[in-house]
């Protein structure tokens, strides 16, 4: 297809867009691989894995090299931003909210 996230991403005159994705909690084994696809240039999480696994999620299979992945492929990772708060938003869920897999 020519409808892939490198050509989506990359204007004509060829300067790539920049996108930022914010997100509370380190991503799924899922997200983690559409985050590659979907052109983000920088990904910023706030809690990690484990407090996501701590509150019942199954996140996958997540492992640093799939972080040095992103980066090699020029995704910028920024992670433990607010750490200790988003863990306590995300016990606040596990407390009431729905855990899709459990």
């Amino acid at each position: 297809t020519t409808a892939g996230a490198d050509a989506m991403c990359t204007p004509a005159g060829g300067r790539k867009r920049q996108f930022e994705l914010f997100t509370s909690c380190e991503p799924c084994a899922m997200c983690l691989g559409a985050t590659l696809w979907s052109g983000v240039s920088r990904l910023v999480c706030g809690a990690t894995k484990d407090d996501a696994q701590a509150i019942g999620f199954d996140e996958g299979p997540v492992y640093e090299e799939s972080y040095r992945h992103l980066e090699k492929c020029g995704v910028g990772v920024t992670r433990n931003v607010l750490t200790e708060e988003a863990a306590g938003v995300l016990r606040r869920y596990g407390n009431s909210g729905l855990i899709y897999n459990r």
